[in-house]
């Protein structure tokens, strides 16, 4: 199981957002001045921070390169902006009550930049009332306001869906290593736990694709879908990421059922 952290300092063209064609259509969109009022991207979790990065610097900046030095560029610290606001988070998205906050917010005058960028993360997740409560946003944006859904599958609802200019990211399975099973012995698990310690709960999650695409290979549906549900509670959670590993530990080597991990966990 590769160190995904060190594949993506040391192999950048992994899963390189700037040098495919749908990065370069919308970066010559905003350099021209026409940066979409709202826009969706599809994408893994462990890939977000990296578009942000590029998306919101190419927004936010008064010539639309990202680099030249402007108030608004200067303005950046570390990974927040004045002008950048953030709607939920990666996997806890956000109820109806901070969506009405947000849509005030957006509507405010710049406060350095030359437009307010709305960042809604897990908007897929969001509960029908919370993800209503934004359709006449995202339908008419404010002048100054522009809106970026940020999803892991491509479910936005239709009302929403249809009214974004929506882009699929897409990570090869290679990008994440070869597909393969769990460890098949005490040495491979003593391994891939170590390897797997300091990772982040989405870097551990997106580690186990390859298991699950092993694992449907040889029909074992229901073992597939269990590590998909302990990674989906974990992070809903914020479980721990060293809780994590042994709960796949006991899933995969010590045959305990996906309900038993967790107990009453899943219902609070």
């Amino acid at each position: 199981m590769p160190d995904l952290t060190a594949l993506l300092r040391e192999q950048d063209q992994a899963f390189d957002i700037a040098a495919s064609q749908e990065w370069a259509d919308l970066s010559s969109s905003i350099s021209g001045g026409g940066a979409p009022h709202a826009l969706a991207v599809c994408m893994p979790p462990l890939y977000v921070n990296r578009f942000l990065g590029l998306y919101a610097k190419k927004v936010l900046c008064a010539s639309g390169t990202g680099e030249d030095g402007c108030a608004s560029c200067r303005a950046w610290r570390e990974e927040e902006h004045p002008d950048m606001l953030i709607l939920g988070r990666p996997g806890e998205p956000a109820g109806i009550d901070e969506c009405m906050a947000f849509q005030s917010a957006l509507y405010l005058k710049p406060i350095i930049a030359r437009v307010r960028l709305g960042v809604i993360h897990s908007a897929e997740n969001m509960s029908l009332p919370a993800a209503n409560s934004l359709l006449k946003l995202t339908e008419e944006p404010p002048a100054g306001g522009r809106l970026l859904f940020i999803v892991e599958r491509d479910s936005l609802i239709p009302t929403i869906r249809s009214r974004v200019w929506m882009i699929n990211f897409t990570v090869p399975l290679q990008s994440l290593g070869e597909a393969g099973p769990p460890p098949l012995d005490p040495s491979g698990w003593a391994g891939w736990l170590e390897r797997t310690r300091k990772l982040s709960l989405d870097e551990l999650a997106a580690s186990t694709d390859s298991w699950i695409m092993s694992l449907c290979g040889e029909e074992k549906w229901e073992t597939a879908a269990s590590i998909q549900n302990i990674m989906y509670l974990a992070r809903l959670r914020h479980i721990p990421v060293s809780m994590v590993q042994d709960a796949l530990y006991a899933l995969l080597w010590e045959g305990i059922r996906f309900e038993h991990i967790f107990g009453d966990l899943r219902e609070t």
